[in-house]
C-alpha cells in the first residue's frame, strides 16, 4: 500500500483516485490517533495527581483481586478523562478539545468534539470482519459499530467487551483497552448493575457510577454482594442460603479443577504432577478470581517445565499450546513464580 500512487486507482475498489478516496481518510486517521495520545499526555501532565489520588480512592472503595488492580486502575483512568469533572466543571477531554480545537482541520474538530460526549459501555462482539476490525453491538442501545483492535491477544467471537469507544475518523477504537468476559457471564453482570441505580438509565449509571461497574466485570458475580456494596437483608431461608453459598464454591472449583484439566491434556506426563501440588499451594494462598482458565494452565505449565524439570521450553512455545498469548503468559508466570517462590 505505501507503493500506492496519488492519482492510482483507490486499493479500496471505489473506482476513485487514491488522492479523491483512502488517501484523505488515512491522512486524517493518523491526525485523530495523534490527538488520542495527545489527550492522555495531556491529562497526565496536568492532572496527574488528582487523577491517581481518584484512582487510588477507588480500587480501596471497589476492591478487586490483586491482580486485576492494575486492569482496574487503566480503565478507571480512561472513565475519569471523559466522564469525571476535573476543572471549571469540565473533564479531561472537554479541556483538551477546547485547547486544540482551533488548531486543527474542521473535520478533525468535528471527530474530536465526539469525544466530549463518550461514555464506557457493554458491547458483544459479533464477528471479526479483519485480522483487526470487529463489529460490535452496545447491548443497552444495540447501536453497532466497527472497531480497530490492535491487541495481541484478540477478543473471542459471542464474548462481551467493557470501555470507552471513540472515533479514529474511520471506524472506532477502545481508548486505553476493554475488559473480555465470555457472553455467559453477561446476563448475571447486566442484571447487578441494572441494581446500583435502578431508577436510571444503564447508560447514566455507566456515566456516573462507573468504578462500581467495572468492579462488578471484574469479580465473579457468582461470589455474592461486592464489599463496596452495602449488604442487603436476606429474607430468604438459611437452608437456602446455604445452597447460595455452595454453588459459589462449587463454580470457584469448576474453574480451579478447569486449569488441571487443561495441563492434564497439553502438558508432558513428567510435568502434571508437579503442576497439581504447586496448583494447589497457589489456589490457596491467592484464591485468583479466574477469568480465563488457558492462561493459569500455561503459566503453570511454564512454570514448571522450566523452573522445576529443567525441560527446553519457550513461552511462546507453550502459549501457542493452551491459545493464549506469550504477553499474558508471562505476566503470570512472573506472579506465580514470585508467590510460590520457585
Amino acid at each position: 500500500m505505501s507503493m500506492i500512487g496519488r492519482n492510482d486507482p483507490c486499493y479500496c475498489g471505489s473506482g476513485k483516485k487514491y488522492k479523491k478516496c483512502c488517501l484523505h481518510k488515512e491522512e486524517q486517521t493518523r491526525e485523530v490517533s495523534f490527538h488520542q495520545e495527545g489527550l492522555i499526555k495531556y491529562a497526565l501532565e496536568n492532572y496527574q495527581q488528582d487523577l491517581a489520588a481518584r484512582t487510588s480512592k477507588y480500587v480501596k472503595k471497589y476492591p478487586v483481586a490483586k491482580e486485576q488492580e492494575q486492569t482496574y486502575a487503566n480503565i478507571a483512568v480512561c472513565w475519569e478523562i471523559f466522564c469525571s469533572e476535573i476543572k471549571d466543571n469540565k473533564t479531561p477531554v472537554e479541556l483538551y478539545v477546547e485547547k486544540v480545537k482551533n488548531s486543527v482541520k474542521p473535520e478533525v474538530a468535528e471527530i474530536l468534539a465526539g469525544w466530549t460526549t463518550a461514555t464506557p459501555s457493554l458491547y458483544k462482539v459479533l464477528e471479526q470482519k479483519t485480522g483487526f476490525i470487529f463489529t460490535v453491538q452496545d447491548i443497552w442501545t444495540e447501536a453497532v459499530y466497527d472497531v480497530t483492535i490492535n491487541a495481541a491477544e484478540k477478543p473471542k467471537t459471542e464474548s462481551a467487551l467493557l470501555g470507552t469507544l471513540v472515533s479514529n475518523g474511520i471506524n472506532h477504537e477502545f481508548y486505553v483497552g476493554y475488559v473480555e468476559m465470555p457472553m455467559t457471564e453477561l446476563p448475571p453482570l447486566k442484571a447487578a448493575i441494572e441494581k446500583i441505580q435502578p431508577q436510571n438509565d444503564p447508560k447514566e449509571t455507566f456515566k456516573s457510577e462507573f468504578p462500581a461497574v467495572l468492579q462488578l466485570a471484574l469479580i465473579d458475580i457468582s461470589d455474592g454482594v461486592p464489599q463496596s456494596q452495602p449488604e442487603k437483608k436476606e429474607t430468604d431461608a438459611t437452608s437456602t442460603k446455604v445452597e447460595k453459598a455452595e454453588d459459589a464454591t462449587d463454580l470457584k472449583d469448576e474453574k480451579y479443577n478447569a486449569v488441571t484439566e487443561l495441563v492434564k491434556a497439553n502438558a508432558e506426563t513428567e510435568v502434571v504432577k508437579e503442576a497439581e501440588k504447586l496448583w494447589s499451594e497457589y489456589v490457596t494462598e491467592s484464591k485468583p478470581a479466574i477469568r480465563k482458565e488457558e492462561i493459569y494452565a500455561a503459566a503453570l505449565d511454564y512454570l514448571v517445565s522450566k523452573d522445576i524439570r529443567g525441560i527446553a521450553s519457550t513461552q511462546a512455545e507453550t502459549a501457542k499450546k493452551y491459545g493464549v498469548s506469550p504477553a499474558s503468559l508471562s505476566s503470570r508466570y512472573r506472579e506465580m513464580k514470585e508467590l510460590l517462590s520457585v
